[in-house]
């Protein structure tokens, strides 16, 4: 049994304001090498790990143009909800939405309670879990129990699953996860963190299909999916998107240097501030009423000094 890999499409009828190409027709044209792809490794299903679309209602039109693309795979697609495709990240909603229309339809299929699929007498259980709020709060949205008579259990998830801490919380690290799943697939996390393997269970993330930001990371970052083998063993490779075009060509870093330009602007000026006395603060309100409380400066000129400061950065949009 093979089984393909994909993610985070977040498709939507407008390009993101970090694109500089057609981001839909681009989208198109991945969804297209990825149908392309799984028939040239005989994939028998296909797994799409949340946030098919960049938001619950997007235009008919746009979702109709889709709709082509993904009617015509022919080969089962299998999905979970991500934070992206339901109203208020409640799954709840979900009969509401675009991605429901799509499964309703039967163009895409949806994933809760645990099925079993079998091809050549190997069977595999698949469960999933939607995105919701508590999904990252204490491990147990990963946690499964594999039936005696399968021969796999593969469990996905539209939840932060990391192999390392990225943020303060909101997350969950591979190395807490106690699951009874051979295979654990999440997406959510765009960057991925390709194949890991933790108390004998693989956890596999490819990433997201598109580029939606113009960090350095996802510029450096090719597309790709991922490729599950299930035989003997596990095997799992990464198949990158040739349709898929370097970072730097369709990613514009412009308003991102010119953020941290002014962000070097401001701490030279607050670092020149500090050398000049022994100063406490950071911000350049409480710097400048040390400055001026320090030289005694009158009140309206602190006032009329703030009130430039407060105009300035509203005009820099709040750096």
């Amino acid at each position: 049994m093979k089984v393909l890999v994909m993610s985070d499409t977040h498709i939507r009828g407008t390009t993101p304001s970090r694109r500089t190409d057609n981001f839909k027709k681009t989208l198109i044209n991945k969804l297209q090498e990825v149908k392309e792809i799984a028939q040239e490794e005989k994939i028998d299903f296909i797994l799409h790990a949340g946030d098919v679309f960049d938001r619950p209602n997007p235009a008919p039109s746009v979702v109709n143009d889709f709709l082509k693309v993904l009617s015509s795979y022919p080969i089962p697609i299998y999905v979970v909800a991500g934070n992206h495709d339901l109203y208020g990240h409640n799954p709840d909603t979900l009969s509401r939405t675009m991605l429901g229309v799509l499964i309703n339809s039967g163009v895409l299929n949806l994933i809760e309670e645990p099925i079993t699929l079998t091809k050549d007498k190997l069977k595999l259980q698949l469960s999933g879990k939607h995105f919701d709020y508590n999904v990252d709060t204490d491990g147990s949205a990963y946690m499964i129990n594999k039936e005696q008579e399968v021969d796999y259990a593969l469990h996905m998830i539209h939840g932060m699953l990391l192999d390392r801490p990225f943020f303060d919380q909101g997350y969950t690290l591979i190395e807490d996860v106690t699951t009874e799943a051979d295979i654990i697939i999440s997406g959510h996390y765009h960057l991925g963190f390709g194949e890991q393997e933790f108390n004998g269970t693989k956890f596999v993330n490819p990433g997201s299909l598109v580029r939606m930001s113009a960090d350095i990371k996802e510029i450096n970052r090719q597309p790709q999916v991922a490729i599950i083998e299930l035989d003997s063993e596990i095997m799992v490779k990464f198949r990158k998107l040739t349709s898929a075009k370097p970072g730097g060509d369709v990613l514009d870093r412009s308003a991102l240097e010119a953020a941290k330009f002014r962000e070097k602007k401001l701490a030279d000026f607050t670092q020149t501030i500090k050398a000049a006395g022994e100063f406490k603060y950071f911000s350049v309100e409480q710097i400048l009423e040390q400055v001026a409380s320090n030289e005694q400066i009158d009140d309206n000129v602190k006032k009329e000094a703030l009130n430039r400061i407060s105009q300035a950065q509203e005009k820099l949009g709040g750096e």
